[in-house]
């Protein structure tokens, strides 16, 4: 149907290789003969899990995290989340991400995923995957990696959805997976 808009890989090679990707150089060609150089970034996937939970007040609110993000040079607030370890699957790397950057665990309830998507695909080779955990529950300290600091805060959903905390709607991530909690909640 589309086929005129494809392109085929004829080689690639990595350029370097981090902790957290790995840029590469992919020469492809189109259907209609063309010949380009692409950079890739490729990464393992990620996740993230939306948690909502009462305050002292009664108040509902988010169960996000805060933290200094080195690529804007600033803190942002966001939902728990990292990357899939190598053979992990999405849903374990949810729950273990959670846990780790929270002391949260999940309830009975468990983990819905209610959404996916590539972060940028004209450039990057994985998937985000967004999970809601319906209940959690405080049941241990956080267990952070070497050269993570990571606060945890509850955050009234209604200031997130009237956008009352800019250090959370500057982040394109942490838009898309509200954009699936709304869609799942009707909110």
């Amino acid at each position: 149907m589309n086929s005129h808009l494809h392109w085929n890989e004829i080689h690639r090679v990595v350029e370097y290789e981090g902790p957290i990707f790995t840029l590469e150089r992919s020469r492809q060609r189109s259907a209609d003969g063309r010949v380009g150089e692409y950079v890739l970034v490729n990464s393992p996937y990620w996740v993230n899990v939306i948690s909502t939970v009462c305050d002292n007040s009664g108040c509902e609110c988010f169960l996000m995290v805060r933290q200094f993000r080195h690529g804007s040079g600033r803190t942002q607030l966001e939902f728990p989340g990292g990357l899939v370890d190598p053979d992990e699957a999405a849903e374990s790397a949810a729950l273990r991400e959670l846990t780790e950057e929270t002391g949260y665990h999940v309830g009975p309830a468990g983990l819905q995923e209610l959404g996916r998507t590539n972060p940028n695909p004209a450039f990057m080779c994985n998937i985000v995957h967004t999970f809601y955990a319906p209940q959690v529950h405080r049941n241990g300290s956080q267990s952070l990696d070497a050269n993570e600091i990571v606060d945890v805060h509850l955050v009234p959903v209604d200031d997130i959805l009237a956008e009352r905390r800019p250090e959370f709607s500057g982040h394109a991530i942490m838009l898309a997976a509200l954009h699936w909690w709304r869609l799942h909640t009707g909110r």
